[in-house]
């Protein structure tokens, strides 16, 4: 399997460019009946396998978005055959979450590496999207900055996911949070409409996923502030529906057992795997991510989710 090379002073993953009868190990997104992510047109045109291709922004010596094709699908230790970037790419500084959409538009944000200097805290809240034709990255939205923005606390967006059947696609951000103040927020994009149409404030979420498990969609998260994952559920028009609700935990399991969440995965049952990290609201320059991964079911029976 091939595994992103991410830290935790830099929250970033590869995303291998499969198609819907191409069966990929790794993703960086990946949900039950929420499945209708594209290759973007512009990587065949380079000659690239999309096959044996993804996408990174986890390259130490290398700033922005990569393309690689390597010699197989999947594998820890695959080789790289060849490498591509765009010269946009490169313009929003070092980048973290990469999520396409149904016609094969990629979008990401910064996240700081090692320092803030090619990444001011103040550009930390913009979304980019690289055009599936094109292959151009431009800025697509700038989230709202809050008023205590400071050095304190170097992130701002730190996830992604989308929910195909409304192409919305829901982004968090610690912007302007530290470790007393809890001022993230989490804000639903109308893709199609390029604007914002809701929110949820005063959330430090970290890990997106979104799951049917439950017989309604529901996007699950976890936080900066604890080791639990909460749920709301999203309506028919990729609005929130409800407040969020805590559904399970990942406190006291691990190493440490006070992981923060990562990553969020469900399977095609709509389970949950979850990767869990320490986190601090700092860079930390320390070359080793202690990842660490816990699997859910849900048990329909008792309405609860059972760690495996």
């Amino acid at each position: 399997m091939l595994t992103p090379r991410s830290t935790l002073y830099k929250i970033a993953a590869g995303l291998f460019l499969c198609g819907l009868l191409v069966s990929c190990k790794e993703k960086e997104v990946e949900f039950t009946n929420n499945v209708c992510l594209t290759n973007p047109p512009f990587v065949t045109q380079l000659g690239f396998n999309a096959r044996f291709s993804f996408f990174s922004t986890s390259e130490e010596k290398v700033m922005g978005l990569v393309l690689h094709q390597s010699a197989e699908a999947g594998g820890a230790n695959v080789s790289i055959v060849k490498s591509y970037q765009h010269p946009s790419w490169k313009q929003a500084g070092w980048l973290a979450p990469i999520q396409l959409d149904k016609k094969g538009n990629i979008y990401t944000a910064p996240a700081p590496f090692i320092h803030v200097l090619n990444n001011p805290v103040k550009a930390q809240n913009t979304v980019w999207k690289v055009d599936a034709v094109t292959g151009v990255m431009e800025k697509f939205i700038e989230l709202p900055l809050p008023d205590s923005i400071g050095n304190q606390n170097p992130f701002g967006i730190i996830g992604m996911v989308l929910l195909c059947e409304t192409n919305t696609l829901f982004v968090s951000t610690i912007s302007g949070s530290d470790r007393q103040h809890e001022r993230g927020a989490i804000y639903a994009i109308d893709l199609d409409q390029k604007k914002i149409i809701d929110q949820l404030t005063a959330t430090d979420a970290m890990g997106l996923g979104i799951s049917y498990i439950t017989g309604s969609r529901k996007l699950y998260f976890g936080t900066g502030r604890s080791s639990d994952i909460y749920a709301i559920e999203i309506n028919s028009k990729g609005k929130f529906s409800g407040k969020p609700e805590k559904e399970l935990t990942i406190e006291g399991l691990g190493p440490a057992g006070d992981d923060r969440v990562r990553r969020i995965r469900t399977d095609q049952l709509g389970n949950l795997t979850i990767h869990g990290m320490e986190f601090n609201y700092n860079l930390i320059p320390q070359r080793e991510k202690k990842e660490t991964i816990y699997k859910f079911v849900f048990d329909a029976s008792a309405n609860s989710w059972i760690y495996q």
